[in-house]
């Protein structure tokens, strides 16, 4: 497969994903459209204010936002080592615009690039079904449709940060997987390594699972000295060498000025105390109450980590698996929960809400048993065992280390697509029209449900900014 040509929409694609890509448009035009007055202000100013505070879509960050406004080394460098000077382009882009025409069009730009992203996510799942599992144009196009309905696929379409592009990396790694395990191909190290460092340094665990796929497609010969160096130890050590060098450059001076500008503030506060009445005094520690209240609340939802320190203080061992599970992981992530819609868990929103009605869990259970019996009809093939075992990873991350566990719905777009391609095997198996009218009638609920409250979100009136 040459680089480009892979990106060439076939003519069976065209009428199907021209409407999945008017769906697409369309939201990101309500998001622009609610978020325009506050985030299109001439100038950087209180961007930083503005975006933290205006933007809450669950626990999404307006980092990509924030970069394109202001470039700087804005995510976390050693789970994002890439994504910075990804970015780069589009604020230099911003930055003519914004000197042409008076105004910040980042949501234009950053809409642009999501809707590129998700639109070719969508290109290479119906590929996998299509061309991969060998499905009937139909079922392939229903079964891509069906995990577009998935509510936080729905929203990550839409959302300023790095899950879409994501989801799109790692669709055409296991599109190119399945395509190698198909034709018999080996999958050749140098695209290992590029796919590496690319969805590595877009978020450092989804590096992993191109080393999985290179695994299950090239088995044994996997293992060979020179795959292992050039595929495997070569772009891990590039990539960690990219993110010291990035700490060090751009995060390290940050932190240390940081530090002392804490210290000196932490002394001017001593002596101000020292100063104060015996009444100030009282007001103040009621006021210091409070703020520690608060973060203690905060502290409580993200649980307790295993350690403090490096990437294990990201962990959390306190936070209920098994309500994570059914109200988070297979819930929220395929269906909204109507109370707190959309809301932050370290703002507002609990760890756990509860459905209203009884109907979302049954859907719940549905989708999950057309998952399983694929799984089970399809436990001989090696692909969907890859997919499984990138599955199996989040897991270990999410559920067993607990990172992100308090709002692991967010994390959707890394793994969620599993679920339709093992759904495809039980399509395979059973050439049956109650299972596609059963799925159908699932994807519809899903899109009728999700969309409402989605577009419903969009359309309402945000408070002004103070």
């Amino acid at each position: 497969m040459t680089p480009l040509k892979i990106f060439k929409i076939k003519p069976e694609e065209r009428f199907q994903s021209s409407i999945a890509l008017m769906v697409i448009i369309a939201l990101n035009a309500l998001f622009i459209y609610r978020m325009h007055d506050l985030f299109m202000q001439p100038g950087f100013g209180p961007y930083w204010k503005v975006f933290e505070r205006e933007l809450h879509l669950s626990g999404y960050d307006p980092l990509t936002y924030l970069g394109i406004t202001d470039w700087d080394v804005v995510y976390q460098v050693f789970r994002h080592p890439l994504l910075s000077f990804m970015i780069w382009p589009l604020w230099l882009i911003n930055e003519g615009l914004t000197w042409l025409l008076g105004v910040n069009c980042v949501q234009y730009l950053v809409a642009a690039l999501l809707i590129c992203f998700s639109y070719y996510s969508y290109i290479f799942l119906y590929r996998i079904h299509r061309e991969v599992l060998e499905l009937s144009q139909k079922d392939a196009t229903l079964l891509t449709a069906y995990h577009f309905s998935f509510a936080y696929i729905l929203l990550s379409v839409i959302v300023p940060d790095h899950f879409t592009i994501s989801m799109f990396l790692l669709l055409i790694t296991l599109y190119i997987s399945g395509i190698c395990i198909k034709k018999g191909r080996e999958f050749k190290w140098w695209q290992s390594a590029l796919l590496f460092y690319i969805t590595a340094g877009v978020t450092l665990s989804n590096g992993a699972k191109v080393f999985l796929s290179g695994f299950f497609v090239n088995l044994r010969r996997f293992f060979r000295p020179k795959y292992l160096l050039l595929a495997v130890i070569l772009p891990a050590a590039l990539l960690w060498g990219t993110a010291n060098w990035e700490y060090h450059t751009y995060v390290l001076p940050k932190e240390k000025a940081r530090a002392e500008r804490k210290l000196q503030k932490a002394e001017a506060e001593k002596a101000r105390v020292a100063q104060m009445t015996s009444q100030e005094k009282e007001l103040y520690e009621v006021r210091k109450a409070r703020r520690a209240k608060v973060l203690q609340h905060q502290a409580a939802k993200t649980g307790k980590p295993m350690e403090n320190y490096g990437f294990l203080k990201w962990t959390d061992i306190t936070t209920s698996r098994w309500q994570s599970t059914y109200e988070n992981l297979f819930g929220e992530s395929l269906q909204f929960h109507q109370d707190y819609l959309l809301e932050d868990t370290l703002v507002h929103r609990p760890v756990f809400v509860q459905y209203r009605w009884t109907l979302s869990y049954v859907i719940e259970a549905l989708i999950l048993t057309l998952a399983v019996v694929g799984i089970w009809l399809g436990r001989k093939s090696r692909f969907l065992w890859l997919c499984l075992s990138c599955f199996a990873f989040d897991m270990f991350i999410h559920i067993i280390l607990g990172f992100g566990i308090n709002e692991v719905f967010i994390m959707t777009p890394h793994y969620m697509f599993v679920l339709p391609i093992a759904t495809a095997f039980l399509f395979r198996k059973l050439q049956t029209r109650w299972l596609r009218i059963a799925v159908t009638i699932l994807m519809l609920y899903l899109f009728i449900y999700n969309g409402y409250l989605l577009t419903d979100f969009l359309l309402s009136p945000i408070r002004a900014i103070l």
